[in-house]
């Protein structure tokens, strides 16, 4: 048996720190939303055993690729003898805060979920996501929600219509500095999360995009992002910000034209440009 699924990459339209939970693990409160730039995973069974290839060569295919414990997981939990030959055609840039890893685990467990003919109950699926990684669990569900907590509160708001482009430089994020800057109690603005849910929740994305920021543009320095933002803007863009914690930046856009030429003058000075639609 094969199938064939798009792993969709997220952008977080406003993501705020909210506290320090006793595990050690930092609260979130995020609106995330799905993309049409996808990553491509087909499974292929009957061989009784977890492989994974990936078309791009610096991504690990062992126990450290999400994909891969996502495949484990899920047949652990489905008492089930493991058999999945995995490949990941990739198209979402790797520590991007575009959420590839995340979606490419979400296509596994959704695609085993109907290939073996043992259905998880959606609520067991969100349990194994959220031991997979933070995002995960939007992956399942999305394509927009409120996600609070470490990722496993989620609350689906409307659809909104833009148009989005992404772009990545040649500058990386550490997160694990962005996070101890904030642990240092630095002082930071934070979205106003209250008008923020209850615009998106309304329909009402640019108002609520109004009172939306992503903390760790202030946690984090990357040296082209104002740039990155500013062409974004200047060629209409009613709305930029970083994407998780970086580093890839996006705008969204009324008019796709608009869309096109901010991301032509873009991969002048970026490593990964791509122009498309929220879905």
């Amino acid at each position: 048996m094969e199938k064939t699924a798009k792993a969709y990459a997220k952008i977080n339209l406003s993501l705020d720190i909210t506290g320090v939970l006793p595990n050690g693990y930092h609260s979130v409160n995020t609106v995330m939303a799905k993309t049409d730039l996808h990553d491509v995973v087909t499974i292929k069974t009957g061989r009784g055993e977890i492989k994974l290839a990936c078309s791009d060569a610096l991504v690990p295919c062992d126990e450290k690729n999400t994909a891969y414990r996502a495949a484990e997981y899920y047949f652990e939990e489905a008492g089930l003898l493991p058999d999945a030959q995995i490949y990941i055609e990739k198209s979402i840039p790797s520590q991007a805060g575009l959420g590839g890893g995340s979606a490419d685990a979400a296509a596994v467990l959704l695609m085993l979920n109907k290939m073996h003919g043992f259905e998880l109950p959606r609520e067991k699926l969100l349990e194994i996501a959220l031991k997979i990684g933070a995002d995960v669990p939007f992956m399942v569900e999305g394509p927009v929600a409120l996600c609070l907590d470490i990722g496993q509160i989620l609350a689906p708001l409307p659809r909104i219509d833009a148009f989005v482009v992404m772009a990545k430089p040649e500058s990386g994020v550490s997160t694990a500095e962005a996070y101890a800057a904030f642990d240092s109690g630095k002082a930071l603005k934070h979205p106003e999360n209250e008008l923020v849910l209850y615009h998106f929740a309304r329909g009402e994305a640019k108002k609520a995009l109004s009172h939306s920021l992503n903390l760790f543009e202030q946690l984090c320095f990357i040296p082209e992002g104002e740039n990155i933002k500013s062409v974004m803007k200047r060629n209409g863009a009613f709305y930029a910000a970083l994407s998780g914690s970086g580093s890839a930046y996006f705008g969204l856009f009324d008019s796709a034209v608009d869309a096109e030429k901010a991301a032509c003058e873009l991969r002048n000075c970026a490593r990964f440009v791509y122009s498309g639609k929220l879905i």
